[in-house]
């Protein structure tokens, strides 16, 4: 790499560290030598920051540190840049944009005069840890975001799957007092603080008495992780603010240590937590999202989510690969790294950290966190809105179900009115019961249940049902079914123009799902009609795109930290 042309030198992030991660490095060799343990001259020092301000990044090679006697590779290509060595190269930033030269011409460039390395400075500059707890900091920045937003999605898949919030009553946590449980199952409650899908257990409620393990058992999941990720956000900061070079200078005793503080055993240990963290924030997720897409699962919403016939719409089933694909991948990158150290140097490094190899598949389970996150929040909005859309159209599609019945039935006083809420409960469960069947057969479906569930009632009278009472029966099935089929029609027609979910969601998952619909611009998804084809633009001339844009939009937002805004209230202290 040394000694390639700036034609040669490979696009950032392929072969070369980011320049994110070096100017980390850069600045943490800096705040280690101000600690006067390692003998070098103050304009050393001011070199390095100068060439800072002036976005002067060596391109160092991404592979090539086993991190034992320090990041020594990498680190030397920061002595080249003080040496202003015409065989290393540098990325200088100039107008929003990057150009590759060399060390010489970018200092010359800048009036900045190299400098001569004097004895212990070059040692100083290429043994130490910079490189590895740089990498190290901005992997677990991410991480921490990562797992409050893993708490605000759970928050949000509760909502979508009309989980309770007592899964996350304070009492459990006062049963098994971890921190980091009582720390996710307050969040998750503060997250769900006023929404009307999420409330407390009804004893009296048919069907699923407890909520699947990816919803209740969140809490006692999430937990040890936050608990892992601080354990390491302590060890780096450590790291950050140490002399990790050989040897050391002690001054105020005039004596030189030989030591290990190169060593970067406690970054590979932090990284190593961080990893698995995130592969368990990971496999909860994709347990929601599995819940979420199944109809046999989800509580009543179409399979894959699709907001039109089933049969024809497959929705968000890509989406459902890709997270399988995406954690696959995450779990293939937790194993550990420290269990492949290998001797090194002729056996002179016989045990070496690998410190910088595990920051970097951190950084690799990160992103396919973030790809998950952002690929579930897609489906959690769609869900959401598909819920909302059923409890609309159920609201009015009982008002008008309870005129058609007294109309039909109470006149011969074959059926009494007070019997109206068994029968919609019925209407209700077999709605819920055949999302996977297409609008059509679906309300065919209803209505001939709730026939067949009238009819039992009367026979199970004393006296024998009248021959109107039949004609009654047929005539409800036609009027019901005509009724669910126009009705859903025209509720979703008029959600779609506009939704009511945020009238339904709690405080901080409304944010969420209002910052991805307004701010991302990111639309509920209405089926076959929402296909981007070479017909142009949809009904109300917006240029129609595919889901994976959407996801793509969803993913910047949670890389560069937007996502995190909403998320702010349960930061606060409680």
């Amino acid at each position: 790499m040394a000694s390639a042309g700036p034609r040669d030198v490979e696009e950032e992030g392929r072969h070369s560290l980011s320049t994110e991660v070096v100017r980390g490095a850069i600045l943490l060799r800096c705040n280690s030598l101000l600690r006067g343990h390692s003998s070098v001259r103050i304009e050393i020092i001011d070199l390095l920051l100068h060439a800072l301000n002036e976005e002067i990044t060596p391109v160092i090679p991404l592979r090539g540190s086993v991190s034992a006697s320090g990041d020594l590779s990498p680190l030397s290509y920061i002595g080249g840049l003080i040496e202003g060595s015409p065989d290393i190269y540098v990325r200088v930033k100039e107008n929003g944009k990057a150009r590759v030269m060399t060390a010489r011409a970018a200092l010359q460039q800048v009036h900045i005069s190299p400098l001569s390395l004097n004895a212990k400075e070059g040692l100083s500059i290429v043994n130490g840890t910079a490189v590895s707890a740089a990498a190290a900091s901005l992997v677990l920045y991410d991480s921490h975001n990562l797992a409050i937003l893993s708490q605000v999605l759970t928050a949000m898949a509760t909502e979508a799957l009309l989980g309770t919030v007592d899964n996350y009553h304070e009492f459990i946590s006062q049963c098994r007092p971890h921190p980091g449980q009582t720390e996710v199952a307050r969040n998750i409650c503060s997250c769900l603080r006023g929404s009307r899908l999420s409330q407390e257990t009804d004893v009296n409620k048919l069907g699923l008495v407890q909520d699947r393990y990816a919803l209740r058992t969140a809490p006692q999941w999430i937990g040890p992780q936050l608990e892992d990720i601080l354990s390491a956000d302590r060890q780096i900061t450590t790291e950050l603010n140490s002399s990790t070079d050989n040897p050391l200078i002690d001054d105020s005793r005039g004596r030189f240590h030989h030591g290990g503080n190169f060593q970067a055993a406690s970054v590979t240990s932090a990284m190593e937590k961080v990893r698995g963290a995130l592969s368990m924030l990971g496999k909860i997720l994709l347990g929601q999202c599995n819940e979420l897409i199944n109809p046999f699962l989800n509580g009543g919403l179409p399979p894959n989510l699709c907001a039109d016939d089933p049969s024809l719409s497959f929705a968000v089933k890509g989406l459902d690969l890709h997270m399988t694909a995406y954690y696959s991948e995450m779990a293939y990158l937790t194993n550990s790294v420290a269990s492949h150290v290998q001797t090194a140097e002729m056996g002179n490094q016989s045990v070496n950290s690998l410190a910088l190899i595990s920051a970097r598949y951190t950084g690799q389970s990160v992103q396919l966190l973030s790809m998950m996150c952002a690929a579930h929040l897609y489906v959690l909005c769609q869900a959401l809105d598909l819920r909302a859309l059923s409890l609309d159209f159920f609201a009015a599609a009982k008002a008008e179900a309870r005129d058609i019945y007294e109309e039909i039935f109470i006149p011969d006083e074959e059926l009494s009115a007070s019997h109206f809420e068994n029968v919609w409960l019925q209407i209700e469960s077999t709605w819920l019961n055949t999302a996977q069947q297409d609008l059509g057969n679906r309300c065919e479906k209803v209505a001939g249940q709730s026939s067949a569930y009238l009819m039992n009632e009367r026979i199970m009278r004393p006296t024998i049902p009248s021959f109107s009472f039949c004609s009654s029966i047929k005539l409800w099935k036609e009027r019901l079914s005509c009724l669910l089929c126009d009705l859903y029609n025209h509720t979703r027609a008029g959600f779609t123009e506009s939704p009511s979910t945020p009238s339904y969601l709690g405080a901080v998952t409304r944010s969420t799902y209002e910052f991805v619909r307004h701010n991302l611009a990111v639309p509920f998804h209405r089926g076959v009609s929402d296909h981007p084809t070479i017909s142009g633009n949809s009904a109300n001339g917006e240029s129609k795109k595919t889901i994976g844009f959407h996801v793509t939009r969803i993913y910047v937002a949670v890389k560069n930290g937007d996502l995190m805004k909403p998320t702010k209230p349960i930061l606060r202290p409680q």
